[in-house]
């Protein structure tokens, strides 16, 4: 598990107010906690972070937090808050580690090798991105691969049976699907709609009710 440096200021002041002109200035709000540690407001260089969470690590990287004035200390990125659009880092929250004990992280899901039941017209569907374990900080792994070489039309993979590296355990509970190949859905074709013409009932013509009556009077007179 690699590690990196990283540099932090504490802040005298916090804020929205405050927090708008760091970013102005190229830094990023943070928050320091965890083991004991109260809240510590800091700020540290927006480039340098960035560049720090782009490891092969990722989010979960072990950092080694200098604050001035102290020792290194070691922590993970406990929290951030990014930009909805351009994805850029408002702030930070730092946890205080012990090497020497288990952390709960997300840890990425790759699919690995080819699905035989992709050659067949199937359709791999990659369902679960990321899955939560239990292991010491050093021993958190970049990513979990998931082999689809196996997997035909119809198959799919649970997260048990995910090969976990030594150290590595599975949060309990945990048994979604991973990735599955599913059939193509065949559409349909359908034929216009056309319309029906009823055939015309021609039917015989009612007399009005008062020629109806004039027609009985002749009959009874004729009848005399």
């Amino acid at each position: 598990m690699e590690r990196q440096q990283l540099t932090a200021n504490l802040r005298q002041k916090t804020g929205k107010g405050v927090a708008r002109q760091l970013r102005a200035k190229g830094a990023i709000p943070a928050v320091l906690y965890g083991q004991g540690q109260e809240a510590m407001p800091l700020s540290v260089n927006t480039r340098d972070f960035t560049k720090a969470v782009s490891s092969a690590s990722g989010i979960n990287v072990i950092v080694d937090l200098q604050i001035e004035g102290k020792d290194r200390i070691p922590v993970m990125v406990k929290d951030y808050q990014a930009h909805v659009i351009d994805r850029k880092f408002l702030h930070v929250d730092f946890l205080k580690i012990d090497l020497t004990k288990k952390v709960s992280v997300e840890v990425p899901i790759q699919l690995v090798g080819k699905a035989p039941g992709v050659k067949e017209g199937g359709i791999l569907e990659h369902i679960t991105r990321t899955i939560k374990v239990n292991c010491l900080p050093t021993a958190i792994p970049n990513a979990l691969e998931a082999d689809v070489s196996g997997l035909n039309i119809g198959d799919n993979i649970h997260v048990h049976d995910l090969k976990l590296p030594e150290g590595v355990e599975l949060v309990p509970g945990s048994d979604e699907t991973v990735a599955a190949v599913v059939a193509p859905v065949e559409e349909v074709a359908t034929t216009p709609e056309t319309e029906v013409v009823q055939p015309e009932v021609l039917t015989e013509k009612k007399p009005a009710e008062g020629e109806a009556e004039k027609k009985a009077e002749k009959k009874e007179e004729k009848k005399k």
